[in-house]
């Protein structure tokens, strides 16, 4: 590359002092610089709100005494690989929508109309992991607005239509490339609404790009990339919040700009920017291939600090710092830990310690996250104990394993640690049987797992911990409980409370609100527990956001009743009898919200579940038997049965844990 853009970045760096536009600080000499989203910002994250927020100000500030504040940006003068070029620290997101915005403008203009503007699309480059997709967007750009009028325009894409809109081989499609796809079809589709609805017209494309490139903003234009730190100290309040992450990431960065010696700061610094460019890397696949629900890394974070930290977690009470996931939860914490001083040693000496701290946290969290992100969801494709345990206390499953990984890795800094089968069936019953009972009320406060993950041990001299001490301190208090002197044999107090319980569980397990959770993992893993397909197919849903189904409805059909069936029973009499039954644990399925809703308050014998094996193919194959309206409390009561007895003698099993 020239020394053309060095010059325009020296110019514009003048213009700092001057009152400044879009136009002005990105186009000098009428050409857009080269500017680029470096890996450690997060990617392109605007939705819908911020869209529409977008093209609300390009139809209000068309007229000309109308001044519009396109925001504040903070960039850092970058040569790379012999390569002068900006890279964006603070206003990423608004000047991606703005060239994602200038593509749609391009496909709808005549040729050679607002070559100006239009240079920034070629000139600009987002994150290395959407970068290449964001190029080929654009080359296929034409050819996908055509197609989308095949579309139905009121449902969402899917991937698969998208792909094949833009002509390529549908790959990993991540969250922020389906954003930039959504954002480019309502900017075309805003093209093609009444003007009276808020549309835009097609022959003011020039008055709207000049809405953005006279826009005043301000600059923030520095050599030196300390200035990241100031990120969150900015707010754009047309923007997406920061984040708690973003918010670490600026403190790590401040303080080791600060106090690291001179000649280390910006190594220490870009290491630091490295260490998150590859944390945002796995966003999209951490959401994709977590349990149940999405895990995102915000979620992350404050379990992270919890047991792992920077690797040196040691006392039990360390274990639960911090103890909430707010934001001022978690920064109190990194503050904390940054500004400690230990009065055995010098200032100094401190100082070093801290700069280290934050080099390392950054490092070790990137370690979570690849946990969650790849070496989890392989392991559980091996053993699935693993999604199970995870699915029943994701959080405390969550917090165990980033410390099994870690404890048990096969060589310094893998994280790639297994535990046996039958260590993990253990952690199973612990988690279910904990609080399974009455001997003290609210047990999920009153537990103590971080006592449980301190003897464990720290691994500071990266010394192989041996899995059977890990084994028997799950089986010390699965024996005893948390609490000794109350839950002294654990599995005999569960079973004893699951005796005294069976009429409710059979009866009106679906109100037993306080152990409902427990309920529906139960059933979870009654069906899952024979052919593989079926488990399988449980466990998707399980993953997914599953609902308690009952076989017959709780609004059932009197005209379903069979007056022949009633014998001694009166008619006025048998609603009563099925009331006593119907919420009971044998008439409850585990389904989606949407076959839920499929199948609706059909007669029993009506109903086809889409899942195999278990209950479902049972159901499936002799649903006639419902079609005999006495018979409907005697198959409620057989499966629940059933169901009652897997609970207690293979979830909590024996009493002495030691046959595990």
């Amino acid at each position: 590359m020239n020394d053309r853009p060095e010059k325009q970045i020296q110019a514009t760096s003048a213009e700092n002092r001057q009152p400044s536009t879009f136009q002005t600080i990105f186009f000098p000499g009428g050409s857009a610089l080269p500017v680029k989203v470096p890996d450690y910002q997060r990617a392109f994250s605007w939705e819908k709100k911020q869209i529409e927020l977008f093209i609300k100000d390009l139809l209000k500030f068309q007229a000309p005494d109308k001044d519009y504040y396109f925001g504040h940006f903070i960039a850092e003068v970058s040569k790379r690989h012999e390569e002068n070029h900006w890279e964006i620290v603070d206003g990423q997101q608004r000047i991606t929508t703005f060239v994602l915005f200038l593509m749609v403008c391009r496909v709808l203009s005549p040729p050679g109309a607002h070559a100006s503007a239009y240079s920034l699309i070629e000139k600009f480059a987002t994150v290395s992991y959407d970068c290449n997709f964001l190029k080929m967007i654009g080359l296929n750009l034409p050819n996908f607005l055509d197609k989308i009028g095949d579309f139905d325009m009121r449902k969402e894409l899917s991937d698969e239509q998208i792909f094949s809109a833009l002509s390529l081989k549908l790959e990993t499609f991540t969250g922020s490339q389906r954003r930039m796809v959504s954002a480019l079809l309502r900017f075309h589709q805003a093209f093609h609404e009444d003007k009276q609805k808020g549309g835009l017209e097609g022959d003011k494309i020039g008055d709207y790009i000049t809405v953005v490139m006279d826009a005043h903003c301000s600059l923030h234009l520095t050599h030196d990339p300390s200035v990241a730190v100031n990120i969150f100290e900015m707010h754009n309040t047309r923007g997406v919040p920061l984040t708690t992450l973003e918010i670490i990431k600026a403190k790590l960065m401040k303080f080791v700009y600060d106090h690291a010696p001179e000649e280390e700061r910006e190594p220490k610094v870009k290491k630091i920017q490295a260490e998150f460019g590859e944390i945002y890397g796995m966003e999209e696949r951490l959401a994709a291939r977590s349990f149940r629900w999405e895990m995102t890394i915000e979620q992350l974070l404050p379990l992270h600090l919890r047991v792992v930290d920077d690797g040196t977690k040691k006392p039990m009470n360390d274990f639960s710092r911090p103890a909430n996931a707010n934001v001022d939860a978690v920064v109190e914490y990194v503050d904390s830990k940054l500004h400690s001083i230990d009065a055995d040693e010098t200032m100094r000496e401190n100082r070093e310690n801290c700069v280290q701290y934050a080099l390392i946290l950054a490092k070790e969290f990137k370690k979570s996250v690849r946990i969650l992100s790849e070496t989890l969801p392989t392991w559980d494709e091996e053993d699935a104990l693993v999604g199970d345990v995870l699915i029943l206390e994701r959080e405390l499953s969550c917090q165990f394993f980033l410390i099994m990984c870690r404890r048990l890795e096969r060589g310094r800094d893998m994280a790639d640690g297994r535990i046996a089968h039958d260590t993990l069936l253990l952690w199973e019953k612990l988690l279910f049987t904990r609080d399974f009972h009455d001997k003290y009320f609210d047990l999920s406060k009153r537990d103590d797992f971080p006592a449980l993950f301190a003897s464990f041990g720290v691994d500071e001299a990266r010394i192989k911990v041996d899995e059977a001490r890990i084994k028997n301190e799950i089986k010390k208090y699965l024996e005893n409980g948390f609490r000794p002197h109350r839950t002294k044999e654990l599995q005999s107090i569960v079973v004893k409370y699951l005796d005294e319980n069976k009429p409710k569980i059979l009866s009106d397990a679906f109100n037993w609100n306080r152990w409902k959770s427990k309920i529906t993992y139960a059933i979870y893993k009654y069906e899952a527990r024979n052919e593989a397909r079926s488990s399988a197919e449980v466990r998707k849903m399980m993953k997914d956001k599953t609902t308690l189904e009952h076989i017959l409805p709780q609004e059932w059909n009197k005209e379903w009743i069979n007056e022949r069936d009633l014998n001694e029973t009166s008619e006025a009499e048998f609603p009563k009898k099925i009331a006593a039954w119907i919420n009971g644990i044998g008439n409850l399925l585990l389904l989606t919200k949407s076959e839920n809703s499929s199948v609706g308050n059909k007669h029993p014998a009506d109903k086809k579940y889409r899942c195999s094996g278990g209950s479902y193919k049972e159901h499936n194959e002799s649903g006639e038997k419902w079609r005999s309206s006495k018979e409907w409390p005697n198959l409620i009561r057989e499966r629940g049965e059933k169901i009652f007895d897997f609970m207690r003698n293979k979830l909590i099993g024996a009493s002495n844990p030691q046959s595990s």
